[in-house]
């Protein structure tokens, strides 16, 4: 062998090594933004299906404590987040009442979501919840039913 066939030869095994490191770094950025980008939508999608879990729990909660005191107009339930009692108005059927606001019933009986991403509005007796204006879920009064969307 000639030195220039071992100079190039030397050239090109650079050169390909050069493309591995290139190649091995663009995947790296692939696997990197996989897991960085899209890996946090999962886990914000499941704090939001706990966070509904939570309500719904506390629903239920508040029914049975409304039956278990004589159906009164109001039951107190301890909120775990803040350890402090809440007085939550009940309706004539049993379940939380949208009346006092969508927005307070969901402090009091969900809570986690914080204020900035969340959009609550009422009609008739319904609730609708929104979180960074994408549909949540809707909670119907009149039969204690909460609707994920």
């Amino acid at each position: 062998m000639t030195r220039e066939t071992t100079d190039e030869r030397k050239g090109i095994q650079r050169f390909q090594n050069i493309l591995v490191v290139l190649l091995l770094l663009i995947l790296a950025a692939v696997a990197a933004r996989m897991v960085l980008i899209n890996e946090p939508q999962k886990w914000r999608q499941t704090e939001l299906d706990i966070a509904v879990s939570r309500f719904i729990d506390s629903l239920w909660l508040a029914r049975t404590e409304w039956m278990r005191r004589g159906k009164p107009k109001e039951v107190a339930l301890l909120n775990e987040s803040r350890k402090q009692q809440v007085k939550i108005v009940m309706n004539s059927q049993g379940w939380p009442s949208v009346e006092q606001g969508c927005l307070r019933l969901w402090q009091q009986l969900g809570g986690e979501i914080p204020a900035s991403a969340l959009q609550a509005k009422a009609e008739l007796n319904s609730c609708y919840y929104e979180v960074n204006q994408q549909s949540w879920f809707s909670y119907h009064d009149k039969q204690g039913q909460v609707v994920r969307k």
